[in-house]
């Protein structure tokens, strides 16, 4: 619930008062309060996963400016409770935007999309995007008729997806996986280049089960989860298409803000905020500006 302790030991509402008091000092400071920046979007996610979702709308619309929230005090947003996933990411959201004016924003996670979209629409003004997983597609191109949806245990259990399942794979043989650590694995990838192989592997475990030898068709229902393509292309083999929803997510943008000079131009001025710590690994700030990103702020408790 709203103002649970979270595993870090802060409470939600503490966490969004300073991250406000953080953002109206940056903007404040770089005197962009309440100034529109034409073409601009927010991505929202719990950590660095978002930003497979950031490189398909910055090879979709590289005039768009992009700003970012990795929102490590609450990584991964699997562990909260849904009324505090829905506070929390709303809070954030409203507080960013009053602020740093958008023109839309783009929830940037499978898990919060699922629960989210319905509240914060109805507190911003502007166009909110989510994540869908690509499930219509994967059981659309799926020959064999048997396909898996990987995705975090929220996400997987959750009324959304079991009605994507119902409404387009109602055809097909579907293995729904929640893997408990995967986005943790997809960050270390990200940060280090290393991945424990083993540790692949046993969350990878179901879908290589003989009774899904069919599979030809793998839906990543996590934004973390593409960091980690060809690592899973590699357990799973060649026979398994992967399927992501970026490029979907992108399409639906540039339908959503209807402005044809955002497909050309440079994105990278962009701010990334990071609530909590900054990771520690010595290359996460080169990292961060090789994705697009001129400025990373962090919120200090």
């Amino acid at each position: 619930m709203a103002g649970q302790t979270s595993r870090n030991g802060w409470r939600d509402k503490a966490l969004v008062q300073n991250i406000w008091r953080q953002l109206v000092y940056f903007f404040e400071d770089s005197k962009t309060v309440n100034q529109r920046v034409n073409g601009a979007v927010l991505l929202l996610d719990s950590g660095i996963g978002g930003l497979t979702i950031a490189r398909a709308i910055r090879h979709r619309l590289p005039g768009l400016k992009q700003h970012y929230i990795a929102d490590y005090a609450a990584f991964p947003y699997g562990h909260l409770a849904t009324d505090a996933l829905i506070a929390r990411v709303c809070e954030l959201a409203t507080r960013f935007v009053a602020v740093c004016p958008v023109d839309a924003v783009v929830i940037a996670c499978n898990t919060a999309s699922t629960v989210v979209l319905p509240s914060l629409r109805a507190q911003l003004s502007v166009p909110v995007v989510g994540v869908v997983p690509a499930i219509r597609p994967a059981a659309t191109a799926s020959r064999s008729g048997v396909i898996g949806v990987l995705a975090t245990p929220g996400t997987v259990k959750s009324a959304h997806v079991a009605t994507l399942i119902e409404r387009f794979a109602g055809h097909c043989r579907v293995l729904t996986v929640g893997a408990s650590n995967l986005a943790a694995l997809a960050e270390q990838y990200w940060l280090e280049g290393t991945l424990h192989e083993k540790a692949l592997a046993l969350e990878l475990s179901a879908l290589r089960d003989p009774e899904w030898r069919s599979l030809d068709r793998l839906v990543l229902g996590c934004t973390h989860y593409p960091l980690l393509r060809d690592p899973i292309q590699a357990q799973l083999g060649g026979h398994v298409q992967l399927i992501d929803s970026g490029d979907a997510v992108a399409r639906r943008l540039e339908v959503v803000l209807g402005d044809g000079s955002l497909t050309q131009g440079d994105s990278s001025a962009g701010r990334f905020h990071v609530t909590g710590a900054l990771p520690v690994e010595a290359g996460f700030e080169a990292q961060v500006r090789a994705e697009g990103f001129g400025e990373i702020l962090v919120n200090g408790y």
